[in-house]
């Protein structure tokens, strides 16, 4: 019997590499493809006047010294700051929400999911619904008048330019963000050791201590990953809101480096301009990514 039996073949390390890197050549042409070829062709373009149908013209550093000039991007520099600030509350708000929720309050499955529900309505639907109810003759005003606030058609905050950027840093960092910050710091908070909480129970640690002292600790990585998260959303994804909402006015109190770049190459069709723009915000968003990675791996480390 043994003339029929083979040996089973092995496999050489040689032979795994080679299958590796089979499986992950269509990955890395994908990549290249939709990914590193048109960062690369923005660089480029940057460079260059091009309104999207003629010849690019190479014209060296031109873009960028007009940017720095601009007043639009100035004022976006400047909203993209005040969002910014805005951050530690975003980050604040949910963490205590979900420190109050993860007691078993009566209702609190209730309430959990009344904090997600703007999630789910999703950012374009949110900026037709607030600019409804937000506007000079929205329920909000109507209300008002009804409870004899004078002027309450100044109430209107989208239309001031002071505050019109800070309405809008509270809703999208702070409240449109509250549902899936509580659902998520809940998740890493159910993984917390319940000894530590007993211990503290023992020394007579109050909640606000046993919050600061094993809440916080126990979910560092958490939070850290959370707030990173919210930087990638400021820069990156508030366009669909500020689209619906604001239109980056009154004036430019709401523009942004996103919204800016959708004007300038889709309206003025200025995508060489468009793409100067481009390059801060890529830059930008490769200095949290970064920042993201360190962290991720000051966490493996420790």
């Amino acid at each position: 019997m043994n003339l029929f039996w083979k040996q089973p073949r092995r496999h050489s390390c040689i032979d795994e590499t080679v299958d590796a890197w089979i499986l992950i050549i269509p990955l890395i042409l994908l990549m290249a493809l939709f990914i590193a070829l048109p960062v690369l062709s923005n660089f480029y373009y940057s460079f260059t006047k091009w309104n999207g149908l003629a010849a690019p013209q190479f014209t060296g550093l031109e873009n960028y010294r007009r940017m720095i000039g601009d007043s639009r991007f100035v004022s976006s520099l400047k909203n993209m700051g005040i969002l910014i600030l805005y951050i530690p509350l975003g980050v604040l708000a949910p963490l205590g929400i979900a420190a109050v929720l993860r007691g078993g309050y009566r209702g609190w499955r209730v309430f959990r999911a009344i904090f997600y529900l703007p999630n789910i309505l999703g950012p374009v639907l949110l900026g037709i619904l607030y600019l409804v109810l937000f506007s000079q003759i929205g329920p909000v005003t109507e209300i008002l008048k009804r409870l004899g606030v004078p002027d309450a058609e100044s109430f209107y905050l989208f239309g001031k330019s002071k505050t019109a950027i800070h309405t809008l840093s509270f809703l999208f960092v702070v409240w449109i963000r509250l549902g899936f910050g509580c659902i998520y710091f809940l998740s890493a908070m159910s993984n917390i050791d319940a000894a530590l909480y007993d211990a503290a129970d023992v020394d007579g640690a109050s909640a606000l201590r046993k919050f600061i002292h094993v809440t916080i600790p126990s979910i560092d990585f958490s939070i850290q990953f959370f707030t990173v998260l919210a930087f990638i959303e400021v820069f990156a994804r508030m366009y669909g809101l500020i689209f619906t909402l604001t239109g980056g006015g009154p004036g430019f109190a709401t523009y942004t480096l996103e919204y800016g770049i959708y004007n300038l190459s889709f309206k003025a069709m200025q995508k060489g301009y468009a793409s100067a723009w481009a390059v801060v915000l890529f830059c930008c968003c490769a200095i949290i990514a970064l920042v993201q990675i360190r962290l991720i791996k000051k966490r493996g480390a420790v």
